[in-house]
């Protein structure tokens, strides 16, 4: 291993763990915040998606429902966004937003 011996590998890795574990837990804790206040319209994260594929004239890019929590993502070479059960079927303001955070890479 590259850094267990290094001390100074170790004052880089250690710091940037810990900022990663701290970033997730805000992520994981704005979703959990957020998948409990529903939107007033009650569209689904696929239903957002698609609609803002259409709106933009984008429609060589499919939406799908893949596995996982918080695995949401575009997928550039097979032109696909994929959402998370939770996103895809949900109707929270976390659903919603993932999903048009996802739209917006493609």
């Amino acid at each position: 291993m590259l850094f267990l011996g290094n001390p100074i590998g170790l004052m880089v890795v250690i710091p940037a763990l810990l900022f990663t574990l701290y970033a997730q837990s805000r992520v994981s804790g704005a979703y959990a915040k957020f998948s409990r206040i529903a939107a007033a319209r009650g569209f689904t994260g696929a239903q957002v998606a698609s609609q803002l594929l259409q709106d933009a004239g984008i429609d060589h890019v499919r939406v799908e429902q893949t596995r996982g929590t918080l695995t949401d993502h575009y997928d550039p070479r097979k032109k696909v966004v994929r959402l998370s059960p939770q996103v895809y079927g949900g109707s929270s303001l976390a659903a919603i937003g993932i999903a048009a955070h996802e739209v917006g890479h493609a």
